[in-house]
């Protein structure tokens, strides 16, 4: 979960006098102390479970910013043999706003990071020998401190013949494939020599980049990252933001911006998906998921530029772009391989955030399909549209149809507006309580719909996934406490806590305005239980009916992150259960009798199971031979999953006139086995407002026919519309 991502909103008054106390300035104050005391003043009043600032404080930011300065590749023991004395001071530099801990982490960094530069260009001076049996270990976690110099630099080499290895391996299987394909624009075979030299020239050039930002990098960079570690030691939502940082925040809420559509973070050098907006190119695409990395990146037809280790802002700056301009990725999965995607930039609309329908007709049998990608509102209340609101239309819209059951699609939506999931709730269900909150140091308060009408009465199914987090997870935890529908898919995130960010400069004395600006806080203010008592926080919601999802296994929810904020129960609130719940016990029955031996979800646990596999075996092979071979067995591998995102058999796009095939949207035959669709033909269609505005715009009509289109793949929406025929 990232910066950027919609948490969980609710409006609390009074708060902004209890955040921040008045500071007096002291002589030689500067701006990296006055940040510090307003962003540790804040905390203190303002945190559901504050920190007291003692030892415990002090080992938590301690170890975690050693792990994000990447400390196992640059620092020996004789170093840490010095920093090692502040693992329990950095709480008392806190307190009296110095900065000694971070000081010499900081120095002792950009030492090796210029004793790294000229050894790298020792290194890749002269050819490896890749006949070699040597190993080495690509997940720091696992590494211990190196010894001495001798054997940090032995580390340093290592990854060095390790970056080139895979360039050349890459290089090699290109020219190879030409070959046999006798590609007449082949000019010139280059021997194995050739090809190892290019490879380490592109990896020093790489490496150059990455020190020449490490030596652009700014004092406030690095210490906003010092700062982030001390916020996220109260939990991992609780955050500081550079004020640049706050630039790319406030973008990624809103969504106003041109590029391709996915949310990055730098994971050790990587640069890497952290979320894939919806409707997004990134997104539309289907090649691009959460947790892939992204390698390098070209210009339309330009140069490839290699972007590992280059600093985030600036790989940023290389995908996004002006609407209209291609650019080419190179994104590396999770088990390893290596995938090239086109994309073409567009406007990141809001429009592409709002809730929409299409109508699924089974051969007259008609059933409805909701896409929420968040939860959105009008915080600013300028009479922008809401979730609940366009949610509600939409119901009205279907049920117009005559659908005979709906299908509510949740994955991958990250969170939004408390209110307007309580009103959401209230679309299904009579009015009552649908969410208990609790901030710091009080009782449990309902949060409760007061609508007696019910606009949707029929078969309900909502669709969750490892990436459903936040206002999801409230919404599937109430439909399944009133046993109001079925829940379906992966186990949910786990994030039940709500923040708030504040403008440090709108706190700050008036004698302070010259350091201004400072930068932000988002702190952690109150957290959310179930009506049944129970918690999403760490534990997310189970589905009623489980179904495989390739990612499943690696997915980092709430429970993997550093010093997440405890689950625990209250009691439960009163209410009632829906007067006629579905048989889940048979419907699960079914379900599992149907899909037993089914190819496809055999294919996707399988794929499953590779993933993580793969994110877990660390230890790579040096030998170019033994890693070119378990690279084929790896690549050879994944060419049977392809099944699994090849279109239903049967299942079409249609017109928003519900008969006409929509243009380029349904052309080859699918080899996929047809056991989770069935045999019968299944059209996918918009409808209302939708259907209106794909009439007056070409751009929408491609845009609600390319989200239409992933639904023909979807082998999990498929599921849930053989669950939902056995419901009615």
């Amino acid at each position: 979960m990232n910066k950027t991502r919609l948490s969980l909103y609710i409006l609390l008054a009074l708060t902004t006098g209890l955040l921040l106390c008045a500071v007096l300035r002291q002589p030689g104050d500067d701006k990296r102390k006055v940040t510090l005391e307003l962003m540790m003043s804040g905390l203190k009043n303002m945190h559901y479970s504050p920190l007291n600032v003692d030892d415990s404080l002090s080992e938590r930011v301690y170890k975690m910013f050693l792990k994000r300065s990447d400390s196992k590749n640059f620092f020996t023991k004789e170093d840490m043999a010095k920093i090692s004395q502040y693992e329990y001071k950095v709480g008392d530099q806190i307190t009296a706003g110095t900065f000694e801990f971070y000081d010499l982490v900081n120095s002792t960094f950009n030492k090796r990071i210029a004793e790294d530069s000229e050894y790298t260009k020792e290194v890749l001076s002269k050819p490896f020998d890749f006949t070699k049996d040597e190993n080495i270990e690509l997940d720091p976690g696992k590494q211990d401190y190196a010894k001495d110099m001798d054997a940090l630099r032995d580390r340093w080499r290592r990854d060095l013949k390790y970056q080139v290895m895979v360039r050349l391996s890459e290089t090699m299987l290109e020219q190879e494939k030409r070959q046999e394909k006798k590609d007449t624009t082949l000019k010139k075979v280059k021997t194995f020599e050739e090809m190892e030299k290019d490879a380490r020239d592109k990896t020093l050039k790489a490496n150059r980049n990455s020190f020449t930002t490490f030596a652009k990098q700014t004092d406030e960079t690095r210490l906003s990252n010092f700062f982030e570690c001390i916020a996220n030691a109260f939990d991992p939502h609780t955050d500081f933001f550079a004020p640049e940082e706050r630039k790319n925040f406030d973008i990624g809420i809103s969504g106003q911006l041109e590029g391709i559509g996915a949310q990055l973070q730098d994971k050790s050098g990587n640069i890497t998906i952290d979320r894939v907006i919806p409707g997004s190119p990134a997104w539309k695409s289907g090649e691009i998921k959460d947790g892939d990395v992204i390698v390098k990146v070209a210009q339309d037809t330009g140069e490839a530029v290699d972007i590992q280790g280059m600093l985030l802002e600036k790989a940023i700056q290389l995908i996004r772009g002006k609407k209209g301009t291609v650019v080419r990725l190179s994104i590396r999965k999770p088990d390893g391989s290596v995938k090239q995607v086109v994309l073409i930039r567009d406007v990141i609309h809001l429009e592409e955030k709002y809730a929409h329908d299409a109508v699924i007709d089974e051969d007259g049998k008609k059933m409805g399909y909701i896409r929420l990608p968040e939860f959105y509102t009008d915080f600013d209340r300028t009479g922008s549209r809401t979730c609940a609101a366009d949610v509600k239309q939409l119901l009205q819209e279907l049920n117009a149809e005559h659908v005979q059951g709906i299908i509510m699609d949740l994955r991958d939506n990250g969170g939004g507006s408390l209110p307007d999931v309580v009103k959401m709730v209230g679309l299904f269900v009579a009015a009552g309580p649908m969410v208990q909150v609790r901030g710091r140091d009080q009782h449990p308060q309902l949060m409760s719909d007061f609508d007696t009408s019910v606009v949707y009465r029929g078969p309900l199914i909502v669709l969750v996934n490892g990436a459903s987090a936040s206002a999801s997870e409230i919404f599937a935890a109430a439909i399944q406490d009133y046993r109001r529908g079925i829940i379906m898919g992966s186990q949910t995130y786990g994030k039940g806590t709500v923040q708030q960010v504040f403008n440090l400069d709108d706190y700050v004395n008036s004698q302070y305005k010259d350091l201004t600006p400072l930068g932000s806080v988002k702190i952690t203010t109150s957290k959310f239980y179930r009506i049944s008592g129970g918690t999403t926080q760490r534990d997310g919601v189970t589905p009623d009916i489980p179904v495989p999802d390739p990612y499943q296994y690696v997915y980092e929810k709430e429970k993997d992150e550093d010093y997440p904020i405890n689950s625990d129960r209250i009691n439960k609130a009163p209410y009632n259960t829906w007067n006629n719940p579905p048989d889940i016990q048979k419907l699960q029955q079914d379900f599992e009798q149907r899909t037993e031996n089914d190819s496809v979800f055999q294919l996707m646990r399988e794929e499953a199971v590779q993933f993580k596999k793969q994110r877990d075996n660390t230890l790579v092979s040096l030998n170019l031979d033994e890693y070119r071979k378990q690279q084929k067995e790896l690549t050879d591998k994944d060419k049977k999953y392809d099944a699994i995102n090849k279109p239903i058999p049967g299942a079409v796009v249609y017109a928003p006139d519900g008969k006409t095939l929509a243009p380029k949207y349904n052309e080859g035959k699918s080899n996929t086995p047809a056991m989770v669709a069935g045999n019968n033909t299944i059209g996918i269609y918009p409808i209302g407002q939708e259907a209106q505005q794909m009439k007056a715009d070409t751009n929408e009509v491609s845009i609600e026919n390319a989200r239409l289109r992933l639904l023909t793949k979807d082998v999990g929406f498929f599921q849930a519309l053989q669950v939902i025929n056995e419901m009615r």
